[in-house]
């Protein structure tokens, strides 16, 4: 990047920096045959943001359970589903719903800003589109910043229908509905305007069992595109391309400039080294293990799985 760009980029940034704090890419596109880390960028600088998780009623008292693969039964690293997009180019895995709650559910989900929960503004998404098969119809939901006091948990879905091959649909924002006659009853916009958490939910009743297959998640329109979109910075510009190499303990930088910077975290979203992506970086301290690289700047946003041995 010339200095006359880095410099409007810079400036571009910076008038947007209180505007669009909590703003995320106007579209995205997350493709299983493409992602290395299990996880979605949504656009928010958080380290925390995107990561593919499973979830279930066993917080409640249920017994209704998600399975991976068993060859991914191995990993208890918390990156399975990075394994599984690796060796699958998809989300692959099977529900089960047991005894215990009243409608008993499982699912996967994805933090839209954070891990903890904070909300961000959807709306430009225009909707959300999948890639998928499934024996079991679920839901799309949006789970919303503090969903007990603004919608009592009853939060708005978009149903879609169980198919025997790929398909791919697109959902706008209008098939999102929530259910009548419980929780709180909120206009669809506050909820796009402070949108936490996106989950896919199988529920029904117990010993429903049932196997789903992932290949695309992405905003409205986008999983019929030849490929995943260029990384973007907030303003919507195309992001510049960087790399970092491995080499025993050392990381090498290429592609970066002086005002990029890069953070190693570990699996607890803690930040464990934090420097300019220049030149090399010594990981040499590090305990040995699995851990997340962010490489951020003006036009640059990157982030990769690292495993130091």
């Amino acid at each position: 990047m010339d200095v006359k760009r880095l410099l409007a980029a810079l400036a571009c940034m910076g008038g947007m920096a209180l505007a669009q704090q909590d703003s995320v890419y106007s579209t995205f596109l997350w493709d299983a045959a493409v992602d290395t880390v299990g996880r979605i960028e949504t656009g928010s600088p958080e380290a925390t943001s995107g990561w593919w998780y499973v979830f279930s009623d066993d917080d409640d008292g249920g017994s209704s359970y998600i399975r991976f693969p068993v060859d991914l039964e191995i990993y208890q690293d918390g990156l399975e589903f990075s394994h599984m997009a690796e060796s699958y180019d998809a989300i692959d895995l099977e529900v089960e719903l047991g005894d215990g709650y009243e409608r008993p559910f499982a699912g996967i989900a994805f933090n839209v800003w954070n891990i903890d929960k904070k909300g961000a503004d959807v709306s430009a998404w225009g909707g959300i589109c999948l890639s998928y098969e499934s024996t079991l119809d679920f839901d799309i939901e949006l789970g919303p910043e503090d969903e007990v006091s603004l919608t009592g948990r009853n939060n708005y879905k978009a149903k879609v229908a169980k198919a025997a091959s790929m398909t791919s649909m697109d959902f706008s924002w209008e098939k999102f509905r929530q259910e009548s006659g419980w929780g709180k009853e909120v206009d669809l916009d506050s909820v796009l305007a402070k949108t936490a958490v996106v989950r896919l939910v199988f529920s029904g009743s117990a010993e429903t069992k049932g196997d789903f297959l992932i290949k695309r998640v992405g905003s409205y329109g986008m999983c019929g595109t030849c490929c995943a979109p260029p990384d973007r910075i907030g303003n919507g510009s195309i992001a510049v391309p960087v790399k970092a190499t491995l080499s025993g303990r050392t990381l090498e930088f290429t592609g970066a400039t002086a005002l990029t910077k890069a953070s190693v975290v570990d699996l607890q979203g803690n930040v464990v080294i934090s420097a300019p992506a220049l030149g090399a970086m010594d990981l040499s301290t590090l305990p040995s293990g699995i851990y997340m690289l962010r490489i951020d700047g003006p036009a640059v946003h990157h982030s990769q799985k690292i495993v130091l041995k």
